[in-house]
């Protein structure tokens, strides 16, 4: 009872932490508040590990401070902290810690342990500071020592993982000019000796693995210098794709495809990567094969006004083709059934504009008698004409043409 009430009377009771690294942290500042406070103000001339022209930033002042204070309480001159700890200390996440160490490592080397053991008690996940070899002197008199930086003066930074406590600094620099006197002298360079077991070099293994399989062009093509494709190349990309296109619905399915923005920009290296992106079109067509499979098919979603104004001509050459053999069916005289095979058999335009200049058609005895508007040169074609002209009227032997 008595020692509650001597308890009650204390006067500003210390209070009592949960974890004693937040303890430790907290005695140590108060002991050390004025001493923080000096140092805090003289770390304005340090410079960053990172970049020695840029000083370090307040937080890292801080930090620098905070540990600095627990390396010296300590008597193995190492502190201990976890990320957790760390990033009360700083208020940072993970990679901003991180970063801070980086800049900070030419005054504390840090490295980041899975588990060790402190003082009899093992500890996971805990990262260990201790001065680097300059660290220490840099810390007691940074404004000095940043000032005879300035002047010119040779700074031993030491960040390397390897670095060892330079305890004899005069053994060192006869060593450094040591070394400087014989990297004067001129080195023999080594002969390096024949191949004598014929090895091949990772030269050669790696220019045959990556050999070219594919013939290459000399500059890439795009899609528009692919048009038009042969037979050959129809047939292969019919097996490729497992559709049944016609050549002239290929022909014209690449013809509209070249002229899209996007795919006209598409270069190839090699005719196999062209084929090989084709068959892929081909494969998911949305038209079907077998409604583009007649001879007019034609795109004109893209196509220039010049092909719009020949498609729409040829639409009405084939209606007035087709009248003929309606005609021959309504009526079947020798005239009318000639006029329907020459529109059947002969070429388009050729039999358009031979069938739209007869002005009349007469068979008499065994000669066909055709009688046009206009001159045509039908010369190649007499012996077609003839021969459908015997197949209505096999007493026709010969054929006369007049211009009238």
């Amino acid at each position: 009872m008595i020692a509650l009430q001597h308890e009650q009377k204390a006067p500003n009771p210390r209070p009592v932490y949960k974890e004693a690294q937040v303890y430790y942290n907290d005695f140590n500042t108060e002991k050390r508040s004025k001493k923080f406070t000096q140092k805090t103000h003289d770390f304005n001339f340090i410079c960053k590990a990172t970049n020695p022209n840029i000083p370090i930033t307040r937080k890292e002042q801080d930090l620098l401070a905070n540990i600095n204070n627990i390396i010296k309480a300590s008597h193995k001159g190492l502190a201990y902290l976890s990320h957790t700890e760390l990033s009360n200390l700083t208020g940072n996440n993970k990679r901003q810690n991180n970063i801070m160490r980086k800049n900070l490592s030419h005054i504390l080397r840090s490295k980041w342990k899975k588990k060790v053991k402190i003082d009899g008690a093992v500890m996971s996940k805990v990262i260990i500071f201790r001065y680097t070899a300059n660290g220490e002197v840099i810390l007691n008199n940074p404004r000095e020592y940043y000032e005879k930086v300035k002047a010119g003066t040779r700074v031993p930074i030491s960040i390397y993982k390897d670095e060892k406590d330079i305890k004899d600094r005069s053994s060192v620099q006869a060593h450094e000019s040591n070394f400087l006197q014989n990297s004067k002298k001129a080195i023999a360079k080594k002969t390096v000796l024949a191949n004598a077991r014929k090895k091949r070099t990772n030269q050669e293994r790696k220019a045959k693995i990556y050999s070219l399989k594919f013939k290459q062009y000399d500059k890439p093509k795009s899609l528009s210098e692919h048009y038009p494709l042969t037979t050959k190349e129809c047939l292969e990309l019919q097996t490729l794709s497992g559709r049944q296109f016609t050549i002239n619905a290929m022909n014209e399915i690449l013809r509209d495809m070249s002229r899209k923005p996007k795919e006209s920009r598409h270069e190839f290296p090699s005719k196999a990567t062209f084929m090989a992106y084709m068959s892929k079109v081909y494969r998911y067509e949305g038209r079907d094969a077998v409604k583009t499979a007649n001879s007019g098919f034609k795109i004109l979603a893209r196509a220039t006004k010049a092909e719009v104004t020949a498609y729409t001509s040829q639409n009405q050459r084939d209606e007035f083709m087709a009248t003929f053999e309606q005609v021959a069916i309504n009526c079947p005289t020798p005239e009318n059934r000639f006029k329907a095979k020459i529109a059947c058999t002969l070429p388009p335009m050729i039999g358009y504009d031979l069938l739209s200049s007869i002005k009349s058609v007469s068979f008499s005895s065994n000669t066909l008698e055709i009688h046009l508007a206009n001159q045509l040169n039908i010369d190649h074609h007499k012996q077609a004409i003839l021969k459908e002209a015997m197949a209505v009227d096999c007493k026709i032997t010969t054929l006369s043409v007049f211009c009238v």
